[in-house]
Parts: structure tokens; sequence; C-alpha cells
């Protein structure tokens, strides 16, 4: 991590500034000029209960810095905004609008800018804590807003108070409006009427898709909720929010993730130990099977295309990167990496109940203890233990003599069996395939809300033929925490 001196900062960055390119985002003007942005100078203090906090980071979004024995902090800066990694053990402060107020934005018509991040003491240890993932509301209209604060949002409360966490948070994980911006009021009375602090991620549909560049794209969410990117720490966790859609214009995006944002977050894990939890969260998934599975569908549009550099930062760390963005869920293993895509909590655009892979509409619920992480997908309307959904013989058009299974949050460590008549038969086989009730609502030639919607084939597919026609068959399923769940079928 670098702890520059104001000094040393004042030698650098000019050499540094000229070799990056970089200007700030609220001096989109500077950049026809021929001389270097203006800098600002940025003093200020970390405290609680009157004692400046030691050793907390803070960051411009370029370079990470840590306050000192007295919580003080001094540098020069070409950005827009200054944030902190909130420190576990403290409670987070709120934005009108719902969201963690992390951050504060720099006033470049003064020479210097005084800040002050005051934090509340917690009122309970949160080294066990839980925090739930909210991918793709993406309201577009009014009606759908309604849906999501009356429908999603409630449930989001009910799950809450069963949880009676006090330290639980929640993340919205990009696309939260849909191309509206006028909707960010209604999408934050959602999050507000939830009681639960939430953090933001950047997605494809939060983004100006007219603006002349990238950097000016995301003005409609920097105005809403600060920095793209940052981290925090809650108990023996820390946290990363990434934004890793690019805007090449012309309405075109990309999945990527750009030099100072990677070097950033190279400074910010070099003072987290590599046997610390490390949750990452961004909206497009770094990688996605569904282009695999589904031809015709733009890889870099459904994935990071850099990811090979974000792999290379996270090396030697146990990491569990969540995402949104495709509207399905899956869960896939690499090596050092568990990457969690969550389905929609609009479902496919809120043209039915499910995502387009037969996942229901729904949100992730996961748990942090003491660093060790474990989750489940809550379903809209259903309660936790709805983790799967069986369909008779024959209700797959292309496995007519098999019994199907649809277990959306499935992952390699998962089991799988039937019975019949309380005999444990066999364990059922994986097939890439599409979802039954996907391929019935949103057929081709089936009218649809959104047009572009159709079945997409998934790998949480399952399939087996009985021995016996006339039993009663048993699915039993147990996830990877021996959970167990189970349907039947008579």
């Amino acid at each position: 991590m670098l702890e520059f001196s104001r000094r040393d900062f004042i030698k650098t960055s000019s050499l540094l500034v000229t070799g990056v390119g970089i200007y700030p985002l609220t001096s989109v003007a500077e950049l026809s000029r021929e001389d270097n942005p203006t800098f600002v100078e940025v003093k200020g203090q970390v405290k609680s209960a009157g004692k400046g906090i030691p050793g907390v980071t803070i960051s411009d979004g370029k370079y990470v810095y840590r306050t000192d024995n007295k919580g003080r902090f001094e540098f020069l800066t070409d950005r827009p905004f200054v944030f902190i990694s909130y420190p576990s053990g403290y409670q987070f402060d709120l934005l009108e609008n719902g969201s963690v107020n992390f951050f504060r934005k720099l006033d470049f018509a003064q020479k210097t800018n005084q800040l002050l991040f005051d934090l509340q003491p917690a009122n309970n240890s949160d080294i066990n804590h839980h925090f739930l993932i909210i991918a793709d509301p993406q309201v577009q209209t009014g009606e759908e807003a309604d849906m999501f604060i009356n429908e999603s949002c409630r449930d989001v409360k009910q799950t809450s108070m069963g949880l009676e966490d006090p330290n639980l948070f929640g993340i919205g994980c990009g696309d939260l409006v849909f191309d509206n911006f006028d909707l960010f009021e209604k999408y934050n009375e959602g999050i507000k009427s939830t009681g639960i602090p939430f953090f933001q991620v950047l997605g494809n549909h939060d983004i100006d898709l007219t603006a002349r560049s990238n950097e000016v794209s995301q003005k409609p969410f920097l105005d809403q909720f600060g920095p793209p990117y940052y981290s925090f720490n809650r108990g023996e966790t820390h946290y990363v929010v990434l934004s890793d859609v690019f805007f090449l214009g012309n309405k075109q995006y990309y999945g990527y993730l750009d030099e100072v944002q990677l070097s950033w977050l190279k400074e910010d894990l070099a003072q987290i130990p590599k046997d610390k939890a490390l949750v990452i969260f961004l909206h497009i998934p770094s990688f996605s099977h569904v282009v695999e599975y589904n031809p015709g569908r733009d890889i870099n549009k459904e994935s990071v295309i850099n990811r090979a550099a974000l792999k290379q930062i996270l090396e030697g760390y146990e990491v569990h990167l969540i995402s949104g963005h495709v509207h399905w869920n899956e869960n896939t293993v690499n090596e050092n990496v568990f990457e969690h895509n969550t389905g929609a909590i609009s479902g496919a655009w809120w043209s039915g109940e499910i995502c387009y892979d037969g996942t229901p509409k729904g949100y992730g619920v996961y748990q942090s203890n003491g660093g060790d992480i474990s989750w489940k997908y809550k379903s809209i309307g259903k309660g936790l233990e709805f983790q799967v959904r069986t369909y008779p013989k024959g209700a797959h058009p292309d496995f007519p003599n098999s019994y199907c299974i649809n277990i959306w949050n499935w992952d390699p460590r998962w089991e799988v069996f039937w019975y019949e008549n309380e005999t444990k038969i066999g364990q059922p086989r994986r097939e890439i395939a599409e979802d039954p009730m996907a391929m019935e609502i949103y057929a081709p030639d089936k009218p649809k809300k959104q047009p572009w919607v159709s079945p997409q084939k998934n790998a949480h597919m399952f399939f087996f033929e009985p021995t016996d026609a006339s039993a009663i068959i048993k699915i039993e399923v147990i996830d990877r925490f021996g959970n167990k769940y189970s349907d039947t079928i008579d």
C-alpha cells in the first residue's frame, strides 16, 4: 500500500498524472486544456467518539493511503471523490437515499477540502454477519418500480426480519434501473423500505448510453451513489466493489476493468492478508458459460475481457466473485476463485416469475461466519427451503422418457438422488438443457413483455428414468453445507 507523504506526492504526482492520463470526472472541460488539470489539497480525519482512528484505508480511486496514529490524512488529488474503506466494528452511515455514505465529493473551486469521517461504533460484534445480493432490479416503468417496491423489497424486508442480524447489509449488484434515470428515486424508495444499509454496483443500464465517453456516461450513477469502485470491511471479511462496465460509444459496452482501477485494487489488497476472506462484487461476471451454452451472444458483453489481469491480482486469495447481469444463476469454481452469477430479482426483465434459465426471480442470502462464507438463493414469495423444482416424466420435449429437475443454485459439491417408494435408487445425470417452464412461457411464438427473452440452456438441469413407473418419486438434494431439500411426485 502506498503511504506517500505530502512532499513525496508533490514530487511524483505530475509525472504520474502525465503518464497515466487520468483527469477528474468533475472537470471534463479541463480535457481541452493544454496544461494539467487543477489539483486540490485534501486534509481530514477519520475519528470516533472524539478520537482519531489510526490505520484506516482512504483513497481517491487512484492512490491508497492510511490514516496516521491520530486518524489524520493529507494529500493532493485530481479525482472527484475521496472515500474510506469502512473498518470493521463500525456502523454504516447512510445517505438520504438509503445507500451507505462512505465518500465525500470534492469541491474543485476550493484550494483545500477539509473532510471528516465521524464513525459510530457498532452495537454488536460484526464477526458474524449476513449480506443480501439483489441483482438487476432493472425497473423501466413506474409499474415495474412499484412491483420492485411492493413485492421484491417487501420480501427482502421479511428475510431481514427473519435473520435478526444487526450487521446485515445489502448489495445492489447493478442494473438498478433500465436506462430510465428518473426511476432512481423509486429504486431508492424500495431500498430504504427494507431498513437495510445498501452498497451499489454500477450496471450497464445505469450509465448514459448517449454520452461521449466512458467517464461521462457514469454521471447518473455517480450523482446518486458516489464512486463506482471502493472497498469496505465487516468482521473478518474484506469486501470490494468493482466497476466493470466500459462504455464504448454508440450505445455499446464491454466488460472491462481499466488500468487505474486495477492498480487501485492491487494497492487496496496490499494490506489484506492472503488468508483473510475476500468477497468482490461486480455487475458483469468475470466469466459466464451463457455464451458457450447459447451461441450467438457476445462474450465481450457477458464477461470481463481482461479477466486474466484480475485473476493475477487475486492470486493467493480464496475469493468469492458475486455478479448479476446475465439474468440466470450459475456457480463456477476456477482454482482459487468461486464465482456466483446471481439470478435477477426482476426475473426475465419482469416478463415472468422466473429468469430465462428457470431460476425463480429472487436474490442471494450470504453469511460470513468469522470469514467462512456460506450462501443460499431466496426466491420471491417462497421460503429458503425452496431450492429445487421437479418436473414429471415427459415435461421436457427433448427428454420425453425422463423426469426433469432444475437445481438453480447447484455447484459441483451438491449431491442429488432420487427415491422410489422411499428406496434410494440413484443419482440423476446433469445435462446442458433448457428449463421446461421457461420453454413454455418464453417460447419464441409466445407474446412477452420483452421480445428478446427466450429460454436459455444452462448446466443445472438434471434427468433420470425411474425403474418403477408406478412408484412415488422423491427427489433429495444436499447442498455443499449439508442442508437437505426434497420434492415429491406422486
